[in-house]
């Protein structure tokens, strides 16, 4: 147990039950609302497939609503369990790059983050650099952001082009401001909403993602049009496919 454990005892975000270390979940609280499932084709127009992780309710919609809308950053750790079940559970997909849903810049002011952030970019970092370890020899890598590698820390080499891999974390889209909250939203009202939302982040290449195949992450799937409309901007841009993952829904 660390130091910081010690001071403050890992709790279920849930219950409050002792658990094993920060963001882990008691069994009973995960088991409740766990629940894998694709979004069925009938839906899908821009996306290939959409996977949901678990059902809105119970434990991870307050700790999503928490992370949102109570400034309650720390409460992210708490989607680790969820996506250690898809990596688990759905491993033939390999992304070369994880796209998140952004935050318009009105929201990131509000709130000081991109929740999507919060809960992706971490497994997204573990997962990329696993795969980095999986190909070299090299086993202390470190990301050189400027010059898009990793090095390692023990023979200062270079280890492996970023671009040649897989589960880069890509912040190529750009959200405009729609000055309204989704959740309030009918389901057509929320389609017309964000229909011409999302466009391209113009600081990177636009023939990045051409021929990769890509995943987009967004924390709750409820009519798709959010996730649709990602899709349809990066579909211009000729990926060789498109898959969503989100970690929960009450629409299936």
């Amino acid at each position: 147990m660390g130091f910081l454990d010690f001071l403050f005892p890992p709790l279920c975000p849930h219950c409050g039950a002792p658990v094993v270390s920060q963001g882990r979940w008691c069994d009973s609280c995960i088991d409740d609302v766990l629940h894998i499932r694709q979004v069925p084709q009938k839906f899908l127009h821009s996306l290939d497939k959409v996977w949901i992780l678990a059902d809105y309710r119970g434990g991870i919609k307050s700790m999503i609503y928490d992370v949102k809308f109570n400034a309650k950053k720390e409460q992210s750790k708490g989607a680790a369990p969820f996506l250690a079940s898809y990596n688990l559970y759905v491993h033939e997909y390999m992304p070369h790059y994880i796209v998140p849903i952004p935050s318009s810049e009105e929201k990131k002011k509000i709130r000081g983050y991109n929740q999507v952030d919060l809960f992706f970019m971490g497994w997204a970092n573990c997962l990329e650099e696993s795969n980095v370890l999986k190909e070299n020899e090299c086993f202390s890598p470190y990301r050189d952001n400027n010059n898009h590698r990793f090095i390692c820390s023990d023979c200062k080499q270079k280890v492996y082009e970023i671009d040649e891999h897989y589960f880069v974390w890509l912040d190529c889209l750009y959200k405009m401001d729609t000055h309204k909250d989704m959740w309030r939203l009918t389901s057509t009202e929320r389609l017309e909403t964000v229909k011409h939302a999302f466009m391209w982040n113009r600081e990177y290449n636009e023939t990045i993602i051409k021929g990769k195949r890509i995943l987009l992450v967004d924390d709750i799937y409820t009519t798709g049009a959010t996730l649709e409309s990602a899709g349809a901007v990066l579909r211009q841009y000729k990926p060789a496919s498109i898959e969503s993952l989100t970690l929960a829904s009450g629409s299936f």
